[in-house]
């Protein structure tokens, strides 16, 4: 029986650009054909182009970069046979952090020549559920689980794993209430930095954070940025409680409160939310103040324009995997918490950025 013609457009497609790959003598970043000219070369359309582009960066083949194309990421390698689950909420494109995060997993399993298999939850507590229960019956050996954001409402699923002593590990979010394994960035030291280098680098005397517009409030790495910047501006200007704006409440009073102080750091919960604001003035034909200073977080963009904070997720990958593997053999053993010490990304009198030592 002719194998190929049991295979999905796609499948078959994904064989000839993985040959093209090898036969080229293709490396990791080396950049690969556009979409027209696959279209073109091999005669799919334009959808089975796109399904296996991101079934191939959803295993971690390739990379795609915003507005400069296709790269070789790695290649699958013989695998030993264990296998171990990535769970995220959202799909690759468009979010640095999975991608970095999925590039450190991949080192650290490819080492132990360990086969990576990634679930996609689409931001569905259900489907996370759901998940988990089918891989855990398809007998994985193991999950890494970047929770979806209402999980601090019901974590039963995490529970069960844990009770039946299945080996997991959360990476940038974790269960405050649930002993698990983690790992994660310091966010409160994070902006105890950023709240520190607003006030003695760019003399603000008045400071304030604005969280994520869609994430509920209780998300871990949200507690904990907002926890860390009500400390800092109790310690810096001894203020019990800090000012919290909404980005929809910071653009109807950003000019009140531009004209109240002399200097104002402005903290965003992430970088997205800078392009969000500046996107929001544009149509009230209103610029940012001068006189405001914007610090994002998450380095999400591939030149910073704004301070922001390098949180390192390739190595938050890497350490989780590690922190995985050893527990696929160790059962028993105690739980590991790590977190992942970030650096502030500051501007220099040029006018580039460089990464704090």
């Amino acid at each position: 029986m002719d194998k190929k013609k049991n295979k999905k457009k796609y499948e078959i497609l994904t064989d000839q650009l993985i040959d093209l790959i090898k036969k080229n003598n293709l490396k990791q970043n080396d950049k690969l054909p556009t979409v027209r000219e696959i279209i073109n070369k091999w005669n799919f359309s334009y959808a089975t182009v796109h399904r296996t582009l991101m079934e191939m960066e959803n295993r971690g083949l390739i990379t795609r970069r915003q507005g400069k194309g296709m790269y070789v990421d790695r290649l699958e390698t013989k695998s030993s046979d264990k296998q171990v689950a990535l769970i995220i909420p959202s799909h690759f494109s468009g979010f640095k952090i999975f991608i970095d995060t999925l590039a450190g997993i991949r080192t650290a399993l490819e080492k132990e020549k360990i086969s990576l298999l990634i679930s996609i939850s689409n931001m569905s507590h259900e489907n996370e559920k759901d998940t988990i229960e089918r891989l855990i019956s398809k007998r994985v050996d193991g999950m890494i689980i970047f929770l979806e954001d209402h999980y601090r409402q019901d974590y039963s699923h995490i529970s069960r794993l844990k009770e039946i002593l299945f080996p997991f590990v959360l990476i940038d979010r974790f269960i405050p209430e649930l002993d698990t394994d983690y790992v994660v960035v310091n966010n409160t030291i994070a902006m105890h930095r950023i709240c520190a280098y607003l006030k003695y680098n760019r003399y603000c005397d008045k400071i304030i954070f604005v969280p994520d517009n869609d994430a509920p409030e209780n998300i871990s790495s949200s507690e904990e940025k907002l926890a860390g910047f009500r400390g800092a501006l109790k310690v810096l200007y001894g203020q019990e409680d800090g000012m919290v704006l909404s980005l929809d409440d910071l653009v109807l009073k950003i000019n009140e409160i531009s004209s109240t102080y002399k200097n104002i750091g402005i903290c965003m919960n992430h970088d997205g939310l800078i392009n969000e604001l500046l996107e929001r003035l544009q149509p009230q034909n209103m610029t940012l103040p001068r006189n405001c200073h914007l610090f994002g977080y998450n380095n999400s963009f591939e030149t910073p324009l704004y301070p922001t904070v390098e949180q390192f997720n390739e190595k938050v990958g890497m350490k989780a995997a590690e922190i995985l593997i050893d527990k696929m053999g160790n059962p028993g053993r105690e739980t590991v918490q790590v977190k992942i010490e970030p650096k502030l990304i500051l501007p220099d009198p040029n006018g580039n950025f460089f990464m704090e030592s």
